[in-house]
């Protein structure tokens, strides 16, 4: 029964107002507890997805001087060849193997999503030889697009699908793509001669076979040209001069532009088909010379001529002379400007989120180097070394939401800061006018939410531009979520001083 007061004969009761107001709001609580959630995430529509409308002025003013940018991309050659100048293995036993001593600590859960069987983890583990590497020190370079490996093997390893964040597309096998045209130094075989372990200037791991192509002396020399080209689009089809298709180029891959000059013969060295040794251990010696003619063509007026390196019978990388229209392709560097790097933004706008470079496509560093390749300034693979390794941190940990937003808008710079997160990373792109919240670029799987006990997420699931306050507004997302995930502004270089890798 309420409370009422001023009972009188013939006089309707008063009830107290608070006590309305309160079974009001126990009413409305209980409504929004079985009613339904609201869904989608509103800054997919609030913020139009084209990075060039949120340009400030002087768009098109360089952010670095010429100079310097080209200092720039010469530390960017460094670092893509660096495998060729490594006469041994770099990366140590435990960090090679690290997946047999991880993995084996979890339930990974295999393609069927069903456990995956300790017959078959244990054949995987003896698979890789550990106690032979390293067993080799050889220069090769990917053929291909391909899938780099914690352990040789193309099968998945998932974690609990039933959890939030696990499940596909989150492959732990998964460590990085490497596209076409990727330098590598060769240091292990697996006990099959199916796979290798490779060391890019991005990543290490375990490779197909058919994925590269050996380089020698010759190859390499002519391959690591004073010029270079790189791709405007992805998806871009190469073919050579008869027609034939030798692969898909993606933003983020570069070839040598090719001489114009009379005819040329390439001489390019293969392992024989006999070269894994009884037992996978090692490679043979025996190698045969293949003369390639490389006819070169003058450049058409609208056009470039790069070199693509191709896989032979023999497993000899061959370089194969390519045309690439005007908009496929062009110098590197291009000159960095807001507007130049909001143009490649655009490009890769709504591609699907793919974790280490799944299916080929992008994860949030991954989208962050590629989007940085064409300007000569080199990103390291992951957020964390993205965060901690390029320009000059601004960390933010232990500060709240207010201050960190602070510090942005008035320290980062736009189209040229990054947003450091546990685990994640995305390009500042400034104050938004209408709304004067800070906003970002960033290739993200979703919004972590909670709805009546249970953790889950709201899928985005592709490059994107929201603010840092995105799906706030679900009665499932916490406020300030993304806000206390992040752990700095990352002031990209303005000199070579300013905080780029060393070179190893």
């Amino acid at each position: 029964m309420p409370v009422v007061s001023g009972v009188r004969s013939g006089v309707r009761p008063v009830v107290r107002p608070v006590v309305w107001l309160t079974a009001c709001l126990v009413f409305s609580v209980l409504l929004s507890a079985c009613g339904p959630r609201r869904t989608g995430i509103a800054d997919l529509a609030t913020y139009p997805q084209n990075a060039a409308y949120y340009l400030g002025e002087e768009p098109a003013r360089p952010l670095l001087a010429p100079g310097m940018q080209a200092e720039f991309m010469q530390r960017f050659r460094q670092r893509f060849f660096a495998p060729w100048h490594s006469a041994a293995a770099t990366v140590p036993a435990d960090n090679a193997f690290w997946g047999s001593t991880v993995f084996a600590k979890r339930t990974g859960y295999a393609e069927n999503l069903q456990p995956w069987t300790l017959a078959r983890w244990e054949a995987l583990v003896a698979m890789q030889v550990q106690s032979a590497y390293p067993s080799m020190a050889r220069r090769a370079i990917t053929t291909r697009n391909a899938d780099l490996r914690v352990m040789p093997t193309n099968k998945p390893f998932f974690y609990d699908a039933r959890k939030a964040g696990e499940g596909y597309p989150f492959d732990y096998m998964q460590n990085s793509a490497l596209w076409i045209g990727t330098p590598l130094l060769v240091t292990h075989v697996s006990a099959d001669g199916a796979w290798y372990f490779v060391e890019a200037g991005l990543a290490y791991g375990w490779l197909p076979a058919d994925a590269f192509g050996w380089a020698d002396d010759a190859f390499c020399d002519t391959y690591m040209r004073e010029t270079f080209l790189t791709m405007v689009h992805d998806d871009v089809p190469l073919r050579s001069t008869s027609g034939t298709y030798l692969g898909m180029a993606h933003v983020g891959a570069l070839f040598p532009q090719a001489p114009e000059g009379p005819t040329t013969l390439l001489t390019v060295s293969f392992v024989s088909s006999s070269r894994v040794s009884e037992g996978g251990s090692g490679a043979a010696e025996e190698t045969s010379s293949l003369p390639f003619p490389y006819v070169p063509e003058r450049s058409s007026a609208t056009g470039l001529r790069a070199l693509i390196p191709v896989r032979s019978v023999d497993g000899a990388a061959v370089a194969v002379p390519v045309s690439l229209s005007g908009s496929a392709a062009v110098r590197m560097p291009e000159v960095m400007t807001p507007q130049a790097i909001a143009a490649y933004a655009n490009r890769m706008m709504g591609q699907p989120y793919g974790w280490g470079g799944l299916l080929e496509n992008r994860d949030c560093s991954a989208t962050m180097h590629d989007l940085f390749v064409p300007f000569g300034l080199w990103l390291p693979r992951n957020s964390s070394q993205q965060g901690k390794n390029v320009g000059t941190l601004i960390p933010l940990d232990g500060m709240d939401a207010g201050a960190k937003r602070a510090i942005i808008l008035e320290q980062g710079v736009p189209f040229y800061s990054l947003i450091w997160f546990k685990g994640h990373i995305g390009l500042y792109l400034g104050r938004d006018a209408r709304s004067g919240e800070p906003l970002l670029l960033h290739n993200v799987w979703g919004a972590r939410t909670e709805w009546r006990g249970e953790e889950g997420r709201a899928v985005i699931g592709r490059l994107a531009i929201t603010s840092l306050r995105f799906a706030e507004e679900r009665d499932d997302v916490r406020r300030n979520w993304f806000y206390d995930r992040m752990q700095g502004l990352v002031l990209l270089p303005s000199s070579v001083q300013g905080g780029l890798p060393e070179t190893p």
